[in-house]
């Protein structure tokens, strides 16, 4: 019976981090202000790769160890050419919430985005459409969103949960 090879963790490819880029250019902040030191989690015959960020000073730590499930700050995901984030990426990005486009909720809007439910524009404090940051009244990371405009005449707002704090307890995560 032949060993299974064991997950290792490498630099970024110049695709991986482009696609990363993409990802922060559609934010509005530049790829050095989550990433100093990324590694991927190659994990043969995973469907996709997790993205972590290290201290530098670890590098020569990490090479020595033989197996590894994880490390680092998560940031999230690359699956079929797309970067997916991760709950730990939001809470790095909110404290860039006053000077980038996040959507901020209040009380109301947090306890249903928390549960999984679209939000209405009567809880939304500041609204942008497309994937971002969702964070409360006190900049507070809540996770990610997506904010959409429905029905085109009356302008409805609204903002999509698509990883919350929530998830990880409905899910049993």
């Amino acid at each position: 019976m032949q060993a299974k090879e064991a997950p290792r963790l490498r630099d970024l490819s110049e695709k991986e981090l482009h696609i990363i880029k993409e990802f922060t250019d559609s934010l509005g902040i530049k790829i050095e202000s989550i990433l100093n030191n990324p590694k991927i989690l190659i994990v043969k015959g995973a469907k996709f790769n997790d993205v972590f960020d290290f201290p530098i000073y670890f590098n020569g730590l990490i090479d020595d160890i033989k197996s590894i499930y994880s490390g680092g700050y998560y940031l999230g995901y690359i699956k079929k050419e797309k970067f997916h984030p991760g709950i730990p990426l939001a809470n790095r990005i909110s404290r860039l919430c006053k000077i980038i486009d996040c959507i901020i909720i209040d009380d109301t809007g947090e306890k249903i985005f928390l549960y999984g439910k679209n939000v209405n524009q009567n809880h939304l404090i500041k609204f942008s459409k497309g994937l971002k940051v969702v964070v409360n009244a006190n900049y507070e990371s809540l996770g990610w969103g997506i904010g959409k405009v429905i029905n085109g005449k009356k302008e409805i707002k609204i903002v999509e949960p698509l990883k919350d704090l929530g998830w990880y307890l409905r899910r049993g995560g």
